[in-house]
């Protein structure tokens, strides 16, 4: 754009409509919003091209001109818009503007009267500064600012100067435009809204554009030849040394260098030329290039200082090539990364990647000799998507690819001093991106403003390496969240009813789901606990919750909201699990005061919840051990649930991801082989920005968000721990992830005679739901299994027998109990096991040696299976006598009426 000047003038007339004469030309798409949009002390007009906001004497007003100009196309989309702007009150700023369409979360990239460039966030009512650079803007009329927007990300520039990126924040996709701030004159042209430039890397490179091509990995290059730097292939300006060094010789290429590399730009423009390399700028990187010398290497580093608090993180995009025409396995040892270094230059760690892939952590003493802390291997991807990062805490360092912890530095004497970049060997070494933030709390974005300080060493709440309540927490908040989303999904992907409103339903569902392991103990006394933690945790997080926010003294969740206040939510999640298995739960119900009435009926909402829902799930459910109500044969097709964990900035996010990765993952194939699906589902871990996770029903996805995780996992080491948080950033020893997924089997089935036929229902664990009419298994797990043969035999023998009828029929076997509630539905773990313990007690006067014969009307009848699933996981002996009153009349022998 040529410069213009802005023209002030005292007498701006009041803009009753936008002229069609000129504001088309200068606001393009923006044009209609200025007459339903301007506020009150607000004045509009043009003048010398520009479309001119004045405000004279509203102290602190914002002007805003939107429109919604929806996601972005997959392809992404550049929005630029020329500004500036004459004002007294140094604070007075105008800027390009994101916003959600749906609430007040916004971000803006703004260049103040100071000339300064500002980034910043405002999502759910907080404050994030992104980024802020001293004399960003020229303020001579030819400042442009520009978004390139891809769905889920953004990245702004001044003048061609990246300032920083938004990623996943609820504020893009939404509305588009200006924002003008404080009292002053603003102006503004040349609104445009359009794709973005096609920039690909040169022929001759074989590297993608920084952070690969495509909307969802990564954003489109920016900086053409407008720039001031050297073409793709072109040498950068060097200031006449052959040695290729990027110099002061041309301000066009300081710009550049310093929009690629940051605080590094100065050192790197103005360093001398080392033998054998080259510089080059190539679309929005700086490439490094040692095509002949062996065992060279190439440094820059400026001085940092020593970190006394807070956090301080240095990102570096990073690529490899080998030389021109060369093989690339002969040059594996070719690495780049972030080097750190004493002041004295006597010692220094080095986080990088190779050629070959691998991502590793070298330190060096002084006497020279490397040592390697830690190695990926494989784990970089090549082509221009890897992020190196160095996550520094006072006297600690975390090395982490792509948001993968590589290696740890502590207490080493390259820390607090410089930072910087090295490569090494021969090859193309492409760098760009370089930033260095520093943070003055270490809570990630998300994390609880209660302030849990991390110990040294790790950002991680480890509650005392207390292996179960470890586990529990972080298992116990994700798996709840994961099944909250989850249930939506079944019932928007399976088209089923809910059970009452939807977010009350699928709260419930996860609470079936969540409570249901501990049920069913294995014999593994240290799974059983991390069972009843994961359980426990997933209910206290509402608890914890609600009762923070009334002593913040923070209003109700509003009476239009689809959620249930978080202590209600808690009163009905824990009392669900507390009918499913009272018995973990009586202790916590004490402590916080779950009155006894109210106990008293939650094992009845466990069963009608429990029925519920695997009633109304079991057409679309595969028939197996633990889904005995399936009506959908094993290997009935369907899509699978599918996860991916994004790199993340949040330590808790890495430790969740490398922790407990595979088992979540196993979690998720539990529920694909289950659950018939029209379509996959994908489930994806990565940094939101917010704290939320969805379920998405046009994509058919779920989104889980590290920055939730993190506010509740911190907030339950608040108030437990103190904020103690233990002093480890890696999964503790003997941590037993695989156990989160199922892995009992059923035995197999005798099929010997009609009485035992093979129905397709394999033997289970699992109480059946009511009704109780169905085809019943061929085998039983806890009791064994008789034919009418069997108990003829056993009965003219003289056996001393306990029978007992579940079937509800007017007539039995002789000598029979009817007792209809003997295979009553719920869990092992219920109230009424504790029921039916008592009565076999009385009946047997406590003979743990006596058979009891459960039966009930015939094969389809599932309640004396169930009764005999009570009594021998009771520990009783326990037989079950599966033909029933229909085979035992169908041999001819006597039926009595029932007493």
């Amino acid at each position: 754009m040529n410069c213009k000047s802005l023209v002030l003038s005292l007498g701006l007339a009041l803009l009753g409509s936008a002229s069609p004469s000129w504001a088309q030309d200068i606001l393009g798409p923006l044009s209609g919003a200025v007459d339903r949009q301007l506020v009150q002390g607000w004045q509009a007009g043009e003048e010398g091209g520009w479309f001119v906001l004045r405000n004279d004497s509203v102290e602190g007003s914002e002007q805003t001109l939107t429109l919604n100009a929806g996601k972005p196309p997959e392809d992404g989309r550049e929005i630029t818009v020329s500004v500036t702007l004459k004002s007294q009150i140094a604070e007075a700023a105008i800027g390009l503007l994101a916003r959600s369409a749906s609430n007040d979360d916004v971000c803006l990239m703004e260049i103040t009267a100071e000339a300064k460039g500002n980034l910043f966030c405002v999502i759910e009512g907080e404050f994030k500064s992104i980024a802020s650079v001293a004399n960003a803007a020229r303020m001579d009329g030819s400042d442009t600012i520009t978004m390139v927007e891809v769905p889920g990300a953004a990245r702004f520039f001044v003048n061609d100067t990246q300032i920083g990126d938004v990623t996943y924040a609820s504020a893009l996709g939404g509305e588009i435009g200006i924002m003008a701030y404080e009292r002053g004159t603003f102006g503004l042209a040349d609104f445009q809204i359009s794709p973005p430039p096609g920039a690909a890397a040169s022929s001759g490179s074989g590297l993608p554009p920084k952070g690969g091509s495509g909307g969802g990995a990564g954003l489109p290059p920016k900086g053409g030849s407008g720039s001031g730097g050297s073409t793709s292939g072109t040498p950068a300006p060097s200031g006449g040394s052959t040695g290729g060094q990027s110099g002061g010789g041309s301000s066009g290429g300081d710009n550049r260098m310093t929009a690629i590399m940051g605080p590094l730009g100065d050192t790197i423009a103005n360093a001398d030329g080392k033998d054998g390399w080259e510089l080059f700028f190539e679309d929005n990187w700086l490439v490094l290039v040692n095509s002949a010398k062996a065992s060279s290497e190439l440094a820059y580093k400026v001085p940092v200082g020593p970190l006394n608090s807070g956090e301080r993180v240095t990102t570096l995009n990073v690529g490899i090539l080998p030389p021109q025409g060369e093989n690339a396995a002969d040059f594996g040892k070719s690495a780049a990364g972030i080097l750190i270094e004493s002041s004295d230059g006597s010692s220094s760690c080095i986080g990088e990647i190779t050629a070959s892939r691998d991502a590793l952590v070298l330190c060096f003493g002084a006497d020279g000799k490397g040592s390697e802390v830690g190695r990926l291997n494989g784990a970089a991807q090549g082509d221009g998507k890897d992020v190196l990062e160095f996550i520094e805490r006072p006297g600690f360092g975390e090395f982490r690819l792509n948001g993968q912890a590589i290696g740890q530095v502590q207490d080493h004497p390259s820390l607090g001093a410089d930072i910087g970049i090295l490569a090494y060997e021969r090859g193309e070494f492409y760098v760009g991106g370089f930033t260095i933030s520093t943070s003055a709390n270490t809570a990630s974005a998300g994390s609880s403003p209660s302030g849990n300080t991390p110990a040294p060493g790790g950002g991680v709440p480890m509650f005392g390496n207390d292996e179960a309540r470890l586990i529990g927490v972080y298992l116990g908040l994700t798996n709840s969240i994961f099944m909250h989303e989850f249930g939506h999904a079944l019932i928007g992907e399976l088209q089923i009813p809910s059970t009452g409103p939807e977010e009350d339903a699928v709260d419930i569902f996860s609470a079936l789901k969540v409570v249901e392991p501990t049920m069913y103990p294995t014999e593994d006394e240290g799974i059983n606990a991390i069972g009843r933690e994961v359980a426990t945790y997933s209910a206290l997080q509402w608890y914890y919750s609600g009762m923070v926010a009334q002593q913040q003294g923070a209003g109700e969740t509003p009476w239009q909201d689809e959620h249930t206040p978080d202590l209600k939510r808690f009163r009905n999640v824990f009392c669900v699990m507390y009918g499913g298995n009272p018995g973990i739960f009586t202790n916590l119900a004490e402590q916080i005061g779950f009155d006894d009435r109210t106990l008293g009926r939650c094992e009845g909402e466990f069963n009608k919840q429990n029925r519920a829902w695997r009633t109304i799930l079991a057409p679309h459910t595969r028939v197996d051990a633990w889904f005995p109500e399936g009506q959908l044969p094993a290997d009935a097709p369907g899509s699978n649930v599918e996860v991916t964990f994004e790199p993340t900035k949040s330590e808790i996010g890495s430790f969740l991801t490398t922790a407990f990765g595979d088992g979540l993952r196993g979690f998720a194939d539990n529920l694909s082989k289950t659950y018939a699906l029209p379509r996959p589902i994908q489930v994806t871990y990565k940094d939101c920005g917010e704290l939320n996770a969805w379920y998405d029903p046009r994509e058919g996805s779920i989104t889980m968000c590290y920055d939730l995780i993190e506010h509740l996992a911190v907030m339950i080491s608040d108030i437990e721990m103190g904020g103690d948080q233990g002093a480890a950033s890696t999964p503790p020893a003997n941590t037993k992830t695989a156990d989160v997924t199922n892995t009992r089997t059923a035995p197999s089935g005798n099929t010997s005679t009609d009485e035992l036929a093979d129905l397709g229902i394999p033997a289970t664990n699992v109480l059946f739901p009511a009704p109780y009419n169905g085809p019943t298994p061929a085998s039983h797990t806890k009791a064994q299994v008789l034919t009418t043969e069997d108990l003829a035999a056993a009965l003219n023998d003289g056996t001393q027998v306990l029978l007992v009828d579940t079937s509800g029929l007017a007539e039995t076997i002789p000598g029979a109990l009817s007792v209809v509630d003997a295979g009553k539905d719920g869990s092992l773990t219920d109230g009424f096991q504790s029921a039916v313990d008592a009565w076999l007690k009385e009946q047997t006067a406590s003979d743990t040696k006596m058979p009891i014969v459960f039966f009930g009307k015939g094969l389809q009848d599932r309640s004396a299976y169930n009764g005999a699933l009570r009594a021998g996981a009771l520990g009783w002996n326990a037989f079950w006598y599966r033909g029933g009153v229909s085979a035992w009349q169908s041999n001819g022998l006597p039926l009595a009426p029932v007493d």
